[in-house]
């Protein structure tokens, strides 16, 4: 069903915008130009002009763009005049969602989408916790980048960047294409006609070509239609990471190592079990863990952690904050058809190793469980609240 309205959505952009496209040349292998960029920005402007469109100095003042705009059945345009005539430069625009862009993406179209639109020299998107560079082309007079910026696996926008040297200095052209839970949310584009001076322009050009160098941090794999080349959850994912960097391994996890990464639990408490042993609760905001030992303070084993903090990210990068659907896309899944409350993602739901989801309208709660050895059995349970993640909770059994 989810398949079939992507289709369906496509498909009508595609009608309602190729005529805009179909003036601009489009090689899917080619870097990007400044020509392309301006020959697409044309295309919006002539229909604007065909549709009457004027020019709207308040709007502009309202989205913190200090230029006039002109709004449009495509978006909106930014422009270098106060009037809108046939002679008007077009310097940006904003595009609707019906609109698609000079490459055939749109807004709701996925990051690979976007990716494979573009060269990419990057396919793994190695780099940074923060960012990646995806390529570099060209050299003086006219030279393009592009890269991605993001926090571990959440991907924030991917930008294309085009340096046009000019008599007086450097122009920069660029689109950029923001993301939200993996989806373009809004597409820009912006041809700055405020020349740069050559050596920023340099140093801007080095910083992408310095980005390429760093592979300190990769992504993991998501996939919506090929779920089963996805690996299940497994003993490899439990680690609790923090800005990309380890606090712990969940079966390994000891009151010393998150005392040494988040500071002195401001809740310490202990008390007895009914078979004996203690159990040690240690809270700071956003986590909550329970420790096991026995009747001496010898301590045996971690019974669960709980994680509410946007900043801890779980297994596979997973954080408080990421919708349903990007979850389930970095494990092993079967087609997903909404058609039942239960879903089995894969396995049968009691017998470990096994995924499953169960939801309702408003909220959905994941469960993972996989083996570890010496009969024990950690569980991950995930709760959702309208579509993300709210809470998530690794148990050793």
């Amino acid at each position: 069903m989810k398949k079939l309205f992507c289709l369906l959505l496509s498909l009508a952009m595609l009608l309602s915008s190729a005529a805009l496209a179909e003036d601009v040349p489009v090689d899917e292998n080619a870097a990007l130009t400044r020509e392309e960029l301006q020959i697409y920005l044309d295309a919006l402007a002539e229909t604007a002009r065909q549709e009457g469109a004027e020019a709207n100095a308040d709007e502009g003042a309202a989205i913190g763009v200090f230029l006039p705009t002109v709004a449009f059945s495509g978006g909106t345009l930014t422009i270098s005049d106060e009037a809108f005539t046939d002679t008007t430069a077009v310097v940006g625009a904003a595009l609707k969602e019906e609109t698609e862009d000079l490459r055939g993406l749109y807004i709701g179209a996925a990051l690979d989408e976007v990716l494979r639109a573009y060269p990419n020299d990057n396919p793994s998107l190695a780099g940074s916790y923060y960012d990646a560079a995806l390529y570099h082309r060209g050299e003086k007079p006219e030279v393009t980048v592009g890269y991605l910026t993001r926090v571990g696996q959440q991907a924030i926008f991917v930008r294309y960047e085009v340096y046009s040297w000019q008599p007086d200095g450097v122009a920069v052209s660029s689109i950029t294409y923001f993301l939200e839970n993996g989806y373009v949310s809004q597409i820009h584009i912006a041809l700055n006609d405020q020349l740069l001076d050559e050596n920023v322009a340099q140093s801007d050009i080095q910083d992408v070509a310095d980005m390429q160098e760093i592979s300190e941090y990769t992504p993991y794999p998501v996939s919506m239609d090929d779920g089963e080349s996805l690996a299940p959850f497994d003993r490899e994912d439990l680690t609790i990471t923090q800005f990309g960097q380890k606090v712990a391994d969940f079966l390994d996890l000891t009151a010393e190592d998150l005392n040494a990464a988040l500071g002195s639990a401001p809740v310490d408490e202990w008390t007895e079990d009914s078979d004996g042993s203690l159990l040690r609760t240690l809270q700071w905001e956003g986590i909550s863990v329970l420790l096991r030992y026995n009747a001496q303070r010898q301590f045996t084993a971690v019974v669960s952690v709980t994680i509410n903090d946007v900043n801890l990210e779980g297994p596979r990068g997973v954080r408080v904050g990421d919708s349903l659907d990007s979850v389930i896309y970095r494990f092993r899944h079967a087609e997903i058809l909404y058609a039942d409350d239960t879903v089995l993602l894969y396995g049968d739901g009691q017998t470990v190793p096994y995924g499953a989801l169960v939801y309702t309208p408003e909220n959905a709660e994941v469960t993972y469980a996989v083996s570890v050895g010496e009969g024990r059995t950690v569980v991950w349970h995930m709760t959702f609240v309208i579509g993300e993640l709210q809470s998530m909770t690794l148990m050793l059994r």
